[in-house]
């Protein structure tokens, strides 16, 4: 069977059912590797207390390379800064020992398009308003 090039990761399910994953060119630069946002979710939403999670770059105030950012909906209790330990441990270990998460942050629901892609840009300027207008005298 084929399908229209769209652009979107998607993953066939039982039954004749799709998942859209995501933008195959919705990539990230960290420290100059290219890599896909997409590739990133679906390493960390492994962690057994995740229910869905996102993953975005943002800037860094003083400017530089991208910074990953991980937004996640939980499904049990955990702390946070070891869950943020074992999300680098997943990354470190099967993708880049180079990317660096700057943050983990937890959200009730991700923000979704009507199509229900999740609105990574939404996130983004959550992250910079929140976070970066903060820091700022």
């Amino acid at each position: 069977q084929v399908l229209r090039r769209h652009g979107d990761q998607i993953e066939e399910l039982p039954g004749g059912y799709y998942r859209a994953h995501g933008r195959i060119d919705d990539a990230m630069n960290l420290g100059g590797i290219k890599v896909s946002c997409v590739e990133i979710e679906q390493l960390l939403v492994q962690h057994r207390a995740v229910r869905e999670l996102a993953a975005i770059s943002v800037p860094p105030p003083g400017g530089g390379p991208e910074q990953l950012v991980v937004y996640a909906v939980l499904q049990a209790e955990v702390n946070l800064s070891e869950l943020q330990i074992d999300m680098q441990q997943l990354i470190k270990s099967r993708l880049n020992p180079l990317f660096k998460i700057k943050a983990v942050k937890l959200i009730d629901k991700l923000p979704r398009t009507a199509s229900n892609k999740v609105m990574r840009r939404s996130l983004r300027n959550l992250y910079l308003s929140t976070e970066q207008g903060s820091s700022t005298p």
